[in-house]
Order: structure tokens, then sequence, then C-alpha cells
């Protein structure tokens, strides 16, 4: 069933123009950062630097987020999600499906941008691996948000807009270096800028090492990544 709905899925993004933009906008990225991310760190102060590396790395996940959701708002304009209630698969498991396809991609997009950034000299291979687990649960997160509350393409287009503020309050995860960074400990991007700005800055932060951060991170992406899952399969009914 995996390989089914991946095979519909990688169709409908290259049917779709904008899915296809969506789809290269993480190769677009990724040369982008080969090329502008050794320049900042050699002309450019260190907290110009580590603002485009911590936004590089949380926005190709986001657009991942971002096609995964529309798609969703496609099957149900479509009548799919209907449809799939009297199929074999339970309508969820397809949701499911669809979300973790989301999360893959952003594994690879990731990697992707890592490599081509050379965050590698910057990051321990730990605080890499945390890194590329942790930042793709903000595709399937995205993705729930926009369903959840949109009921069509073009609310979608303004929830995207306007959840923008989501993927840009991390970066203040580079200047909180206190207790004050339990202030924006709800937002899932907070905990890759953290590992990140961990490895990048030289100072003391409130917890001792990523390891905790990472497992915080994991859970505050899986309860935010549940509370979008009830409210979506609320609103659709299924």
């Amino acid at each position: 069933m995996f390989i089914r709905v991946l095979s519909h899925e990688l169709r409908s993004f290259f049917r779709d123009k904008m899915y296809t933009f969506l789809m290269i906008y993480p190769i677009m990225m990724a040369v982008v950062a080969y090329f502008l991310m050794p320049y900042l760190r050699e002309q450019s102060n260190m907290i110009a630097s580590n603002i485009v590396t911590v936004v590089f790395i949380l926005l190709n996940s986001f657009m991942f987020g971002a096609i995964i959701g529309f798609s969703l708002l496609d099957d149900q304009d479509d009548q799919v999600l209907l449809s799939l209630k009297i199929a074999p698969i339970k309508v969820r498991y397809y949701v499911l499906i669809k979300l973790l396809i989301s999360y893959i991609l952003g594994v690879i997009a990731t990697i992707l941008i890592i490599l081509a950034g050379r965050f590698y000299d910057a990051l321990s291979f730990k605080d890499l691996l945390f890194i590329t687990i942790l930042t793709p649960f903000q595709g399937p997160i995205f993705a729930l948000l926009i369903n959840a509350f949109a009921n069509n393409k073009v609310e979608g287009f303004v929830i995207m807009k306007m959840s923008g503020i989501i993927l840009l309050v991390p970066i203040a995860a580079l200047f909180l270096t206190n207790a004050t960074e339990i202030l924006i400990y709800f937002l899932p991007g907070f905990w890759t800028a953290r590992i990140v700005s961990f490895s990048l800055l030289p100072v003391d932060f409130l917890l001792p090492s990523t390891f905790i951060y990472f497992l915080l991170g994991l859970i505050v992406n899986g309860l935010v990544g549940l509370f979008f899952y009830k409210l979506y399969i609320k609103r659709v009914n299924i």
C-alpha cells in the first residue's frame, strides 16, 4: 500500500506545476547553500551565518509539508477520502502514509542541505544525526496544520503564509541562552535550531547536552503533531 500511495503522490507532484516547483525547491535551496554558506562564513559575521544555517535546515521540510498538505486538500475536494471509507484500507492509514512520505522526503532534503551547505564541518556526526531525524517532523506537522483549519486550497495558502512565523521564531534559539528559552519550547522547530546553535555558539545553554534537546524535541514534535492530527480527523470526520 505504501508503494502504491508513493507512486500516486509522485505522479501527482509532476502533473501539478505548483507541486513540481515545491519538489525542486529543496534542490534550488541546496544549490544556493552550496555557494552562499562558505561565502557567509568568510565574509559575514557568525550571527548572520548561523541564522541562514537554521533557516536553510528548517525550510526544506517545511516545503514538503506544504506539498502533502495541499495534496490532502485535493483528496478532500475530489472526494478521495470519502471513497476510501469503503476501501479495504482505513482512511486514517492512508493519511498516515502520506504524512510518512512527507517525513521521508524531508529526511532526504535535510541530508542534501547538510551536504550542500557543508554543515558537517561545523557539527558533530551525533548532532547531524539528531538534526536529520528531528527536522523532517516539520513536514507532517505543517501538513496537518494546514488541513486542520483549511477547507480548500485558498484557505490553505492563507494559513501557509500566516504560519511562516512558526518557521522564523525558532531563530530566537540563537539569542536565548538562559531560562527564557522555555517560552518557545512549544515550537517544533525550536529543538532543531537549538541543536544547531549548540554547536555554533560558544555559550552555555539551559540544558547541558544536545541529546536532552533531541529527546525533548521528539516529545514536543510528537505531541504537536498528534494535536493537529486529532483536529484534522475530527474536522474531516475520518
